[in-house]
């Protein structure tokens, strides 16, 4: 194969195209992708450590321990694979590709919205409880199209574009483990008293990653929402129980969308105080827009796509 070809075809910017298409057309399901070793790996290493008897300063040390080991654990071996493949570009497409999580979501989600527009509450609430960390046995029906509107507003920013930011600044370890450190934060969410503490490192870094991801995007908004005349933006003081990436960027999308998000959340029967942005919600309301929202990896895939034109034509 030509030189100036084949250096097109191992691009970052191509590979990054290829594993974005494949997470679009043939995404893994959940019991077959090699992130749910992940999760019940760490939640039986959590069992053995996370403990209410110890100390809070006790907690919060053992769960930043575990973090890193599970990161050593998971990273330590795709480094030497990555290092010693013969084909290393294809194979850090791989990596990228476990670092995505799009399409199982987006079906969760639609099955959700489906089963809620038809008054299937606790059908809901069951396909809800898969994609959230907090309590949905209670949740009514303007408090399940919440839930599922939020994911879907964040799984494309947080699920697709932070690890796809990290590949492109330092390569498919920092794509995955930026992958891992979403999940063990999933994992073991502060607001649940069991995790208080022990979820402590996996939150701020957590949120470190969300509000480096999300805070340009609602910048970017903020004039177009100023032209169209929306209602005038949360001030930043108000902000609770939020990073303030995600603060920004559901108050941004309320305002865009003219819809009510936000709100308290329970983890474990025990209330989190989140701030609330105004608007209209319902069921119906929630079903009219989900295609909003579903077309945005597509959008993604197709300005990668043109991206990789441009370097083919104009490739050395």
């Amino acid at each position: 194969m030509d030189a100036h070809l084949l250096s097109w075809v191992y691009h970052p910017i191509v590979l990054a195209t290829l594993a974005l298409i494949i997470e679009r057309f043939f995404s893994l399901p959940e019991h077959w992708h090699p992130l749910t070793i992940f999760r019940l790996f760490a939640k039986f290493l959590t069992d053995k450590v996370c403990h209410q008897a110890h100390g809070n300063t006790q907690q919060t040390v053992a769960g930043a321990l575990l973090l890193g080991l599970l990161l050593l654990i998971c990273l330590l071996p795709v480094s030497i694979i990555q290092m010693s493949a013969e084909l290393h570009e294809l194979t850090g497409v791989v990596w990228l590709w476990f670092a995505i999580k799009y399409k199982r979501t987006l079906n969760q989600t639609k099955l959700a919205a489906m089963a809620l527009n038809k008054g299937q509450k606790r059908a809901a609430r069951a396909i809800v409880s898969r994609f959230v960390p907090f309590d949905c046995e209670q949740l009514s029906q303007i408090g399940l199209a919440k839930a599922i509107f939020e994911v879907r507003l964040r799984i494309l920013v947080v699920n697709v574009l932070a690890p796809l930011l990290a590949w492109y600044v330092s390569g498919p370890i920092a794509a995955l483990a930026i992958r891992l450190i979403i999940e063990c934060h999933h994992l073991w969410p502060v607001p649940a008293p069991c995790y208080q503490h022990f979820g402590r490192a996996a939150q701020v870094l957590y949120q470190t990653i969300e509000s480096l991801v999300l805070v340009v995007p609602a910048l970017l908004l903020r004039p177009w929402l100023w032209l169209i005349r929306r209602r005038p933006a949360v001030a930043l003081r108000q902000g609770q129980g939020l990073s303030l990436g995600a603060f920004m960027w559901l108050d941004s999308q309320s305002r865009l969308y003219n819809l009510s998000l936000g709100g308290p959340q329970k983890y474990h029967h025990k209330r989190l105080s989140r701030t609330r942005f105004d608007g209209t919600l319902s069921p119906q309301i929630v079903q009219n827009k989900l295609y909003l929202t579903g077309i945005w990896l597509d959008i993604i895939i197709i300005m990668q796509v043109f991206l990789c034109l441009v370097l083919f034509i104009y490739r050395p």
